[in-house]
């Protein structure tokens, strides 16, 4: 079992979790101290003053999950072995790679941004008064949605995909990877919960405030279950084009119709009279999952057209991929 992939993964998975609670709180303690001195204060370093005096707990816990996972990544790699060379991602040059890019990013971004329409004329939503300019919103949701997309389809897509493809098969690692894919962007505790004084224990109690998400039915529903859905439709394009393109594009669209909405509109009514329907943003709501529902089955339906050969299976084709 030390020697198969994903074990590999999960284990990583865990250590990062487990130093990153017990560095978080000292980590609090230390910026919280910082500001006490005030030796920032007035400073150049004024706004990181600022921002270390108003971080609570949460910000300080999902800051040292990202650096530990940062500091042991290479580690991880060393010991995981995804091998040398472009063969290693399992990947082929995509002649339509401009055109599933394309396609993917107004699929996804078009749809979430009429879904987004449409909860506006039903109430959910109103426009907001204090809205940045509409070029500065699409300039910056854009340049968010891109750099998102490239990091993480690198990372989900493309590395981890090709090293649990070397011990499973496609149908099993789509699985596996769009539930990784999923908890992993839960990896910080509930926005509403009160955090008690922070002790050495304080990141591990944050961990069991996230995992309790899990027992919650509407937080399957209205959440965890929208966002393993898009890790299926990210991961059947990548195993169906054998390629990243349009699991970037898709992406993009869905970062970037979030980030452009979320300025220009805010919510018109208490949150919990939206549950399950609608939420905090458009991931969340039983709505969010059927318009990406809708989106998957338009990817299938378009990808199909292009290639009718079935996806889950584990050819010796696709075992000699090369990385476009």
């Amino acid at each position: 079992m030390l020697k198969n992939d994903i074990f590999k993964i999960c284990a990583y998975f865990i250590v990062v979790i487990c130093v990153g609670a017990l560095v978080a709180p000292w980590a609090y303690h230390l910026g919280k101290g910082i500001v006490e001195d005030g030796w920032m204060a007035g400073t150049w370093l004024d706004y990181l003053h600022r921002e270390l005096e108003r971080a609570p707990f949460p910000r300080y816990f999902n800051r040292s999950l990202q650096i530990t996972a940062l500091i042991l990544i290479y580690p991880a790699l060393r010991w995981i072995g995804p091998g040398k060379g472009p063969e290693a991602f399992r990947l082929r040059r995509n002649p339509r790679r401009f055109q599933h890019l394309i396609v993917g990013f107004l699929l996804a971004g078009g749809l979430l941004l009429l879904m987004g329409w449409g909860m506006v004329q039903m109430g959910f939503y109103r426009p907001n008064d204090k809205a940045p300019a509409l070029a500065k919103a699409i300039f910056q949701a854009l340049s968010t949605g891109f750099a998102v997309a490239l990091i993480e389809e690198i990372l989900f897509r493309g590395a981890l995909m090709a090293l649990i493809l070397r011990t499973a098969r496609p149908l099993p690692a789509l699985i596996f990877l769009s539930a990784f894919f999923a908890v992993v962007h839960f990896l910080k505790p509930p926005g509403d919960i009160e955090i008690p004084p922070v002790t050495w224990s304080t990141g591990f109690w944050a961990v069991g405030q996230i995992f309790s998400q899990f027992r919650e039915p509407a937080f399957l529903a209205a959440e965890f279950a929208t966002l393993f859905s898009v890790g299926w439709i990210l991961g059947y394009a990548r195993l169906k084009t054998a390629s990243l393109w349009m699991p970037i594009g898709l992406h993009a669209g869905w970062v970037f119709g979030i980030k452009l909405y979320s300025p220009l509109t805010r919510r018109a009514m208490p949150l919990e009279d939206m549950l399950p329907w609608a939420g905090q943003d458009l991931k969340i709501g039983v709505v969010s999952l059927a318009v990406v529902a809708l989106t998957g089955g338009i990817v299938w339906y378009y990808l199909q057209r292009q290639n009718p050969r079935a996806v889950f299976r584990d050819s010796g084709e696709n075992r000699a991929a090369t990385a476009a």
